[in-house]
């Protein structure tokens, strides 16, 4: 399943900001070396940092994929690093739904799922509808709950 679209308005946003601190500090470094060329140095930048960001948005989401199997919750999700991962049932320690300013703005939530494991094993979805959130998170725990007899490896 793919994250609800409206999150890429949550992404672009963020990679703006991004893209507008970055500029400024460039666009600065750069006036040195240009006297009196800070602001038009600033505009170019951001207007190329924010078409970089909606090129990278769109693929962002392209890329996300995640899906409830037999046994385990399989994500994908990346652009430049592709990544793939795989949380068996019985490694499911608890699930939580999380909604921000923003997410509260769009109208969607996060399903963060907490892991036996190292610290950075917990995995979030962004973007599920919070109907969805929520049963997307009933569903988790039950199956994690029945896989509780299972080997973890």
């Amino acid at each position: 399943m793919k994250p609800e679209k409206r999150i890429m308005l949550y992404w672009f946003v963020q990679a703006s900001i991004i893209s507008g601190i970055l500029s400024s500090i460039v666009a600065g470094a750069l006036s040195f070396l240009i006297q009196g060329r800070a602001f038009e140095l600033f505009l170019i930048f951001l207007t190329v940092g924010n078409i970089l960001a909606a090129i990278h948005t769109f693929y962002r989401y392209r890329s996300w994929d995640y899906e409830v199997k037999n046994d385990h919750l399989y994500l994908e999700h990346g652009v430049l690093v592709k990544v793939k991962t795989i949380v068996p049932f019985v490694r499911i320690q608890h699930v939580d739904t999380q909604k921000d300013v923003v997410d509260r703005f769009l109208g969607v939530s996060s399903v963060v799922v907490y892991t036996a494991g190292s610290r950075g094993s917990d995995v979030s979805i962004p973007g599920v509808i919070p109907k969805q959130a929520g049963e997307l998170q009933d569903s988790l725990k039950n199956k994690a709950v029945g896989s509780e007899d299972r080997d973890g490896v």
